[in-house]
């Protein structure tokens, strides 16, 4: 069982890196499926409610979570969703709920095990499940498809819109593309669950570990235009 409860000694606030705040965010997350609070991070760090929120406000400029507006309240360690949502993931006994279509995939390579996404599609409402193992999906994912409408350089203008809109899964290729039809001017990118677990993993590897650095942007899209994600939309 992962040591989230017992107290960090600290002469002040400076002594606990970021680095270390954001490793037990995500060790929270793993142990209990749940954000840590605020009233939670007080007594184990000995920081006031203040500089709890300093720090959160640190590792939400870096990308690594995303609070609710105006609070010190925790709503994304990406790919966890501190709220239920329609992106579920099972390992184990544990479920999980992600951020949204790319999130439920991050998780898989998070986690490095065995997991089943359950989820619906974005057109008709079905629900659809399936498996991932190794990084390959299992028979039933084989056909879903996941649709990224918002380029990749305006992910962050609006990350609550990106995660909770934007990125959805489809049944098949017929239900996406109706669903285009049904909203003409709607562009973006789709890609099998094969291709997103290649897409996400350069960014998810290693992401709940001390040690974890955000890839640069050059790392990240020489990595998408090497297996075949380029254009416009796959650059900062």
């Amino acid at each position: 069982m992962l040591n989230i409860g017992r107290r960090v000694h600290c002469a002040d606030m400076n002594e606990v890196s970021a680095r270390t705040l954001r490793k037990y965010i995500f060790d929270f997350f793993l142990e209990t499926t749940r954000a840590p609070l605020a009233e939670e991070m007080m007594p184990k760090f000995g920081w006031s409610r203040g500089e709890v929120l300093a720090h959160l406000q640190e590792l939400q400029a870096a990308h690594h979570i995303f609070l609710l507006p105006g609070t010190e309240r925790i709503l994304m360690a990406n790919p966890f969703s501190s709220l239920p949502t329609p992106f579920r993931v099972s390992a184990g006994r544990r479920q999980y709920f992600a951020n949204c279509a790319w999130d439920a995939i991050a998780l898989h390579v998070v986690l490095d095990q065995d997991v089943r996404i359950s989820s619906f599609c974005h057109h008709c409402g079905a629900p659809l499940e399936f498996g991932l193992s190794k990084r390959t999906v299992s028979p039933e994912g084989r056909g879903v498809l996941v649709f990224l409408q918002t380029p990749v350089s305006k992910w962050y203008d609006n990350l609550l819109t990106t995660c909770s809109n934007t990125m959805m899964f489809f049944l098949s290729e017929p239900h996406l593309a109706e669903w285009k039809r049904a909203h003409p001017g709607f562009t973006g990118a789709e890609l099998t669950i094969d291709k997103m677990i290649q897409a996400v993993t350069p960014i998810s590897m290693g992401r709940a570990t001390l040690e974890y650095q955000m890839p640069s942007r050059d790392q990240l899209m020489a990595h998408w235009e090497s297996i075949g994600l380029e254009g416009t939309f796959w650059r900062f």
